[in-house]
C-alpha cells in the first residue's frame, strides 16, 4: 500500500546525517534529500541557461526520489560507508539498492509506482547527464553540512571532506564545476541563492505547539513533493505536468527561508496585517534571494513559484498535497497531543469536502494504512 511508502518517508525525519560524527547542526535524511533536490534542479536551469538545453527534470526527480526510499531503507549505513562500498565493490552496492527496491515491490503499490520503479531503479546510460548533475549536487550537499562542522570540531570532517573534494574535482564533474564553487571562501551569487534557501533546515512547523517529532521546512517540502507526485499520477496527468508539480511543491515554502513561518491564526489576528505581511514577505525576498539570481533568465519564473505557488499549473493539487502533508505531520503527534488530535481531526474534515477524486484515493491507499502503521513509524 502507498501507506508504507509515506511511513517510510516519515522515518527520513529521525535518521540523522553524521550520526556518527560530533556536529554543529542537526540535518536529517529528508533535509538533505530535498536541498539536493533544489541544488540539483538550480544546477539543471544553469545548465540550460548556458547552452539552451534543459535536461530532463522528470527524470532527475524520479531517479532522486526513489534512491532517497534506498537511502531510507538502509538507514542503518551512514553516508561514507555507502560511498567506500560503493568504491571498493559495486556489484555489492547495487545488491544493497536491489534489496531496498525488492522491498518496495513487496508491497501492494499501484501501477504507476511499480513500473517507475522498474524504470528508475538503475541509471538510464541515455540519462548520463542528469546522473552525474544529481550526484554533484548531494556531493556539493554533503560538503556545505560538513564544512561548518569541521571548524568548531577541528579535523573531525578532514577526511570526508578531502574524500568530497576530490570527486568534485574528477573530470566526471568537469561540465559543472563552473556552476557552483565547493568551498565557501569561493562563494558567488549562485552558492548564496542555494545556502539562503538552505535556512529551511533550521525553520520548523507548527513551532507555536509542542512537538515530539519535529518537521522542518525543508523537510516539509520533501513530503510536498512526494505527495504531488502521488496525486499527479492519480490525476492522469502526463507525467511532464507531474514533473511541474514536483518542482512547486519544491518552491512553495521557499519565502519562509527568510520570514519564517508565521501561522494563519497570526496573520488574521489584526485586520490588514496578513497583507502587509505579503508585501514585506516579497520585498524580503527580493532582497535577500532573487538578488543572488537577477540575472539569470528563469528568475521571474522562480520568483512566481515562490510567492505565488498555488496559480501556477496545477495548483490546486499542490495545495491538496500540502494539506495531506499538514494531516500526517499532525497524526503522528497525536500520540502526545490533545492540541494536535484536535488539529488532526480538523484537517480531516476538511480534506473530505475536497471535491476532487484523489482525496478518496489517497485516503483509501495511503492515510489509512499509515494510521495503521503509526508504532512502527514512531520506534
Amino acid at each position: 500500500m502507498l501507506g508504507y511508502t509515506f511511513s517510510l518517508a516519515f522515518r527520513g525525519l529521525s535518521t540523522y546525517r553524521w550520526n556518527n560524527f560530533p556536529r554543529v547542526e542537526q540535518v536529517t535524511v529528508t533535509d538533505n534529500v530535498a536541498f539536493s533536490l533544489h541544488v540539483a534542479y538550480f544546477v539543471a536551469r544553469l545548465y540550460e541557461a548556458e547552452t539552451g538545453k534543459l535536461p530532463d527534470i522528470g527524470y532527475l526527480y524520479r531517479r532522486a526520489l526513489y534512491s532517497s526510499f534506498s537511502t531510507f531503507i538502509h538507514s542503518d549505513i551512514s553516508g561514507e560507508v555507502k560511498q567506500a562500498v560503493k568504491m571498493k565493490n559495486p556489484e555489492i552496492y547495487q545488491k544493497l539498492s536491489d534489496v531496498a527496491y525488492d522491498r518496495l515491490l513487496s508491497w501492494d503499490l499501484p501501477d504507476f509506482m511499480r513500473e517507475d520503479i522498474a524504470r528508475f531503479r538503475r541509471p538510464d546510460p541515455n540519462k548520463a547527464l542528469e546522473e552525474r548533475m544529481y550526484q554533484f549536487s548531494k556531493n556539493w550537499v554533503s560538503y556545505q553540512e560538513a564544512y561548518a562542522s569541521n571548524f568548531v570540531y577541528f579535523r573531525s570532517y578532514e577526511r570526508p571532506l578531502s574524500d568530497i573534494r576530490e570527486r568534485y574535482l574528477s573530470d566526471e564533474y568537469a561540465e559543472l564545476r563552473s556552476f557552483l564553487a565547493l568551498d565557501p571562501v569561493d562563494h558567488g551569487e549562485n552558492e548564496r541563492y542555494l545556502l539562503s534557501i538552505r535556512r529551511l533546515q533550521s525553520s520548523f512547523r507548527w513551532n507555536h505547539m509542542r512537538r515530539a517529532h519535529p518537521v522542518s521546512v525543508m523537510s516539509h517540502l520533501f513530503f510536498i513533493f512526494f505527495i504531488a507526485y502521488v496525486i499527479g499520477n492519480a490525476e492522469g496527468l502526463p507525467e511532464e505536468e507531474t514533473t511541474d508539480m514536483m518542482t512547486t511543491a519544491l518552491y512553495h515554502d521557499i519565502p519562509e527561508a527568510i520570514t519564517g513561518d508565521v501561522i494563519t491564526p497570526t496573520k488574521k489576528s489584526v485586520p490588514g496585517f496578513e497583507e502587509l505581511l505579503s508585501q514585506i514577505e516579497e520585498e524580503m525576498l527580493d532582497e535577500y534571494l532573487v538578488e543572488h539570481i537577477r540575472s539569470k533568465p528563469f528568475a521571474a519564473e522562480l520568483k512566481q513559484r515562490m510567492l505565488n505557488p498555488w496559480n501556477c499549473a496545477h495548483g490546486n493539487l499542490v495545495k491538496l498535497a500540502d494539506v495531506f502533508s499538514a494531516l500526517l505531520e499532525a497524526k503522528i503527534e497525536v500520540p502526545n497531543s490533545a492540541e494536535f488530535a484536535h488539529v488532526y481531526r480538523k484537517i480531516r474534515r476538511n480534506l473530505h469536502k475536497f471535491e476532487n477524486p484523489s482525496v478518496g484515493y489517497l485516503f483509501r491507499n495511503a492515510i489509512d494504512p499509515f494510521e495503521e502503521n503509526l508504532e512502527e513509524i514512531l520506534k
